[in-house]
């Protein structure tokens, strides 16, 4: 038999917060080239990730991927995010602590 997952409601909100500061666009209106080939820029990486989070959602959202799973690939591109185009002081606070101890784990 399966056993019935419990869903955290206020994880399922934090994480929908969570997707929508990730596949926001850029807020800075000028694109910066990266310092080494100068390729992308900032909105090229923002999109990437973006696009990072698009792919993961739909088989989240299939079943295919293991909500957690997903929950973790889009907690770390919102830190990728972040140090691309920091979220600012705006952002939910509930973001902002979540994002403050995701990083701190990271170090751990």
């Amino acid at each position: 038999m399966n056993a019935k997952r419990h869903v955290d409601m206020a994880a399922v909100d934090l994480f929908g917060l969570i997707e929508e500061l990730v596949r926001s666009v850029p807020r800075q209106s000028e694109t910066v080239p990266s310092p080494g080939s100068g390729v992308a820029h900032n909105h090229d990486a923002i999109t990437a990730v973006s696009q990072l989070v698009r792919a993961i959602e739909t088989p989240a959202q299939a079943g295919d991927l293991d909500p957690e799973l997903a929950h973790r690939i889009a907690s770390l591109l919102l830190v990728i995010r972040d140090y691309i185009e920091p979220l600012g002081p705006n952002v939910d606070e509930h973001v902002s602590r979540y994002l403050a101890d995701l990083v701190g784990k990271l170090h751990r």
